[in-house]
C-alpha cells in the first residue's frame, strides 16, 4: 500500500515560518548576550544607529568591580556629549572572572567584533597576555587597576591608566619619613604574591635611602587567618618600629592589623599600605584598628574641590547620582581609562587603530577623575596620587599628590 505523506496547508506552512523565524531570532539574541552592550546607543542619538564606535571592556568582579561603574559613566556621558564626532559609543563588556585564559580568550572575541580599543583588564596577570593579544592585532588597550610597570613592556598598543607600584611604594616611603617622622619600621608580606612583594622591595629600598632602618621583616601565606606569629615578632622589637609597611592586596591582611592592635598584641606602630587597602570592606573587617593607618591610592571621594580640582569634583557628583554610592580609586580607574581613549578618538582624522595609539600616547595634561600629566616612553602613566587615612571609621583624604 502506498501511504500519501500528509500536506500542510499553507497558512499553516507561513506561520511555522514566522515561528521558526521567531526561534532563531531569541537563539540569536540569547548567544549576543556573550557580549553585553551595556551602554548602547538609542536610536535617536544617530540618523543611522547601526553606526557605532564599539569599545571593549575586561573586568573582574566582584574586586575591583566598580571600574566597570567607571567606564559605564564615562561611556554614557560621552554618548550624551554627541559621543565620537556625532558617532554614539557601545561599550561591550566581559567578565574575565581573573582567568588569563579567559580574558585572552574574550579580548580575540572583543576583537573580532569590531571594537577599536580596549579598556581594561584589572589586574596585572591579564594585561600581560591581553596585551601580547592587542599587539599581534594591533588594537590599542589601557588597562584599569594593573600597577605593575612591565604590564605594557615590549608592548606597544597596551598602556596603564593606573601608576606603577614603584612609584605608590616611593610615595609612602617618603611619606613615612618626611610626614611621620618614621626612623624605623617593620614590614609583613605576603609570600609568593607579586604586589605584595614589588611595593615591599621598592618600600624597603626608598626607606632605607631615606635614612631609614627596616627592623624587621615578616611574611604570610594567602589565606592566613591567624596572624599571632608574625606580629608578636614585629612587637617584640626593641625600640619598638614606628611604621609598619603591609602592602595587601585579598582581605588577609586587614584582619593582621585588626590582631595587631589587640590587647596580647597591641603594636602602637602605624600602619602603611598601598592600594590594595582601597576596600569597601576596609573598616568592617579591621574595625577600629585601621583608625590612623595611611595608604597610597589613585583617588579619593573625601576631598574638597580646591583639592581634587573641579573635574573631580563633577565625577564624584555624577558617579553618586548614577550608582547612589560615592566612587573608590577602582571607579576612577575604569573612568579615566575610558575616557582618554575617547578623547583620542575624537582628536583623530580616521577611527584607525593605529592613529588611536598615537593620540594615546600623545596625551597630555589630561584631566578628570584623576590627573596624567602624559604617559613615557615605556606607556607608563605619570599621574596624580592620593594619600589616604582612616578616621572617625571613614576613608578620607589625607594628601594629594600632583604629577
Amino acid at each position: 500500500m502506498i501511504h500519501k505523506r500528509n500536506q500542510i496547508p499553507f497558512s499553516s506552512r507561513v506561520a511555522y515560518g514566522i515561528l521558526a523565524s521567531f526561534f532563531f531570532a531569541v537563539v540569536f539574541l540569547l548567544g549576543c548576550q556573550r557580549i553585553q552592550h551595556v551602554v548602547a546607543p538609542t536610536d535617536s542619538e544617530t540618523p543611522d544607529s547601526r553606526v557605532t564606535v564599539k569599545i571593549g571592556f575586561l573586568y573582574s568582579p566582584p574586586d575591583p568591580g566598580t571600574t566597570r561603574n567607571g567606564a559605564e559613566l564615562a561611556v554614557s556621558l560621552a554618548n550624551e556629549a554627541g559621543g565620537i564626532n556625532g558617532l554614539p559609543i557601545e561599550l561591550l563588556i566581559r567578565d574575565d572572572k581573573k582567568d588569563p585564559a579567559l580574558s585572552v580568550q574574550y579580548a580575540k572575541e572583543l576583537i573580532n567584533a569590531g571594537v577599536s580599543a580596549i579598556v581594561g583588564p584589572d589586574y596585572s596577570v591579564l594585561a600581560m597576555p591581553v596585551g601580547d593579544v592587542v599587539q599581534e592585532l594591533g588594537i590599542p588597550m589601557v588597562t584599569t587597576y594593573p600597577t605593575n610597570p612591565k604590564g605594557p613592556e615590549n608592548r606597544r598598543f597596551s598602556f596603564m591608566g593606573a601608576f606603577t607600584d614603584p612609584y605608590q611604594a616611593g610615595v609612602m616611603a617618603g611619606f613615612a619619613v618626611q610626614e611621620l617622622g618614621a626612623t624605623t619600621a617593620g614590614v609583613l608580606t605576603e609570600a609568593g604574591e607579586t604586589y605584595s612583594q614589588r611595593l615591599t622591595e621598592v618600600f624597603v629600598e626608598e626607606f632605607t635611602d631615606q635614612g631609614g632602618t627596616i627592623a624587621i621583616h615578616q611574611f604570610y601565606e594567602a589565606g592566613t587567618t591567624d596572624f599571632t606569629e608574625q606580629l608578636t615578632a614585629i612587637a617584640a622589637v626593641e625600640p619598638a618600629v614606628d611604621v609598619v609597611f603591609l602592602p595587601g592586596l585579598g582581605p588577609e591582611f586587614l584582619l593582621a592589623v585588626k590582631q595587631a592592635k589587640t590587647t596580647d598584641i597591641n603594636i602602637s606602630a602605624t600602619f602603611l599600605g598601598g592600594d590594595g587597602w582601597d576596600r569597601p570592606d576596609l573598616v568592617e573587617i579591621a574595625g577600629i584598628a585601621a583608625e590612623g593607618s595611611f595608604f597610597a591610592n589613585h583617588f579619593s571621594a573625601g576631598g574638597t574641590e580646591e583639592q581634587l580640582g573641579k573635574k573631580a569634583s563633577q565625577f564624584i557628583a555624577d558617579y553618586t547620582s548614577r550608582f547612589g554610592i560615592a566612587p573608590d580609586g577602582p571607579a576612577s580607574l575604569g573612568y579615566d581609562a575610558a575616557n582618554i581613549i575617547i578623547e583620542a578618538m575624537r582628536r583623530v582624522p580616521d577611527l584607525t587603530p593605529a592613529a588611536i595609539r598615537d593620540e594615546i600616547q600623545a596625551t597630555q595634561n589630561y584631566s578628570g577623575a584623576t590627573v596624567l600629566s602624559h604617559f613615557d616612553e615605556n606607556r607608563h602613566a605619570i599621574k596624580s596620587a592620593v594619600v589616604n587615612t582612616v578616621k572617625d571609621g571613614r576613608i578620607q583624604l589625607h594628601k594629594a599628590i600632583t604629577p
